[in-house]
C-alpha cells in the first residue's frame, strides 16, 4: 500500500488515469457477468447428436407482438430435425407442440438486430406483461430417442412491453457510469486520496440509474415503477437498495471533517456484491392460474 501511495505522489495524473482505466474495465466485467448470467439472457450452446454438433440459441426475453424464436443455426447437420414443446407459464394449459422448420429468424435485444439462418420455431406472441412461456426444446437425428436440450428442465422466457431505445440507452449509461465511479472511489480511498467528492458523484449517478431511470424502464416494460420491498421480491430493484444505503452510510460518515475510509471500502465491495447477483432474479410476473401479477400492471 506504501508503494502505490508513493507512485501516486510521483505521478498523480497517471495514477489517476490508470485507476479510472481499471475501474472501467471492472465495471464492463461486471455488467457483463450480470446481463449473461440473468435468467432473460438468450440460452446459447452446443448439444453433441449422432449427426454432428448442434448449436442453438433459446430466446428468454421478448417484447409483446413479437413472436418467440426457438432456433437451431447453420450449419445445421443433415438428417437434423427437432420439435418445442410449450405451454404459458404459471396456467392450466395443455402441452403444445410446433416443429421446427428451415429458414431465416430475425430477433432484437437492446436495440441492436439480429439475423441467423438455421431451423427453427416461433411461439406466438403473449400480450400480458411478464407473461411466460415454459418449453422443451428437443432434438433428433434419426438414429437415436429425441433428446431434449435442457433434459427435464423447461427453459422460460418472458414477455414485456416495448422500452424506448433512448430510454433504456440513458439507463444503461448511468448505471455504468454510477459503478464505474463507486468502483472510482473505492481506488481514491485504498491510496488515502480525496475520495469525498467522489463519493457525492457515486450517490447522484446511483440515483439518477437506479431510482431515476431504472423505474422509467420498468414502467414501460411492465407497467410499474417499482417492484421491490414493499411492492414485491425483485432483486433488481432491492439490490440497488442495498447498494444506495452503504453509499448514504459511507458519505454519513465521511461528513465534515471526518475520514472513514473503512466505510467506502465496504460500499465497494457491496457493490461488486450487488454486481454479481444476476440481472432479473425474481422480477415480474403473470400468473394465469388466477389472473394476478407481481411487478406488473398486467
Amino acid at each position: 500500500m506504501q508503494i502505490m501511495k508513493s507512485f501516486t505522489e510521483r505521478k498523480p495524473k497517471l495514477t489517476s488515469i490508470l485507476l479510472w482505466f481499471l475501474a472501467g474495465v471492472i465495471t464492463l466485467v461486471c455488467f457483463t457477468y450480470q446481463d449473461q448470467t440473468g435468467p432473460t439472457y438468450p440460452l446459447e450452446g452446443d448439444i453433441d447428436t449422432a449427426r454432428g454438433t448442434v448449436h442453438f440459441k433459446f430466446l428468454r426475453s421478448e417484447t409483446i407482438d413479437t413472436d418467440l424464436k426457438i432456433m437451431l443455426l447453420d450449419p445445421v447437420p443433415a438428417g437434423i430435425s427437432g420439435y418445442v414443446e410449450y405451454r404459458r407459464y404459471k396456467s392450466h394449459d395443455k402441452w403444445e407442440t410446433i416443429s421446427m422448420e428451415s429458414g431465416s429468424f430475425e430477433f432484437s435485444r437492446r436495440g441492436r438486430a439480429e439475423s441467423v439462418q438455421g431451423i427453427g420455431a416461433e411461439l406466438p406472441s403473449l400480450q400480458e406483461r411478464a407473461g411466460k412461456y415454459e418449453y422443451l426444446v428437443y432434438i433428433e437425428d434419426g438414429v437415436n430417442e429425441p433428446v431434449s436440450v435442457t433434459d427435464a428442465k423447461p427453459i422460460y422466457a418472458r414477455y414485456k412491453a416495448d422500452v424506448p431505445t433512448v430510454v433504456l440507452i440513458l439507463h444503461i449509461f448511468a448505471m455504468f457510469a454510477s459503478m464505474t465511479i463507486a468502483i472510482r472511489t473505492t481506488f481514491e480511498a485504498l491510496i488515502d486520496g480525496n475520495f469525498k467528492s467522489l463519493l457525492w458523484a457515486t450517490l447522484i449517478s446511483l440515483l439518477i440509474g437506479g431510482f431515476i431511470l431504472g423505474p422509467l424502464v420498468q414502467w414501460y416494460a411492465f407497467g410499474v415503477l417499482w417492484s421491490g420491498i414493499p411492492f414485491g421480491i425483485d432483486w433488481t430493484d432491492n439490490k440497488v437498495v442495498v447498494e444506495l444505503v452503504f453509499w448514504i452510510l459511507a458519505l454519513y460518515l465521511n461528513r465534515g471533517d471526518r475520514r472513514d475510509r473503512r466505510s467506502v471500502y465496504l460500499a465497494g465491495f457491496v457493490t461488486l456484491l450487488v454486481y454479481f447477483i444476476p440481472h432479473s432474479i425474481f422480477g415480474s410476473e403473470y400468473d394465469y392460474t388466477t389472473g394476478t401479477r407481481r411487478g406488473t400492471s398486467g
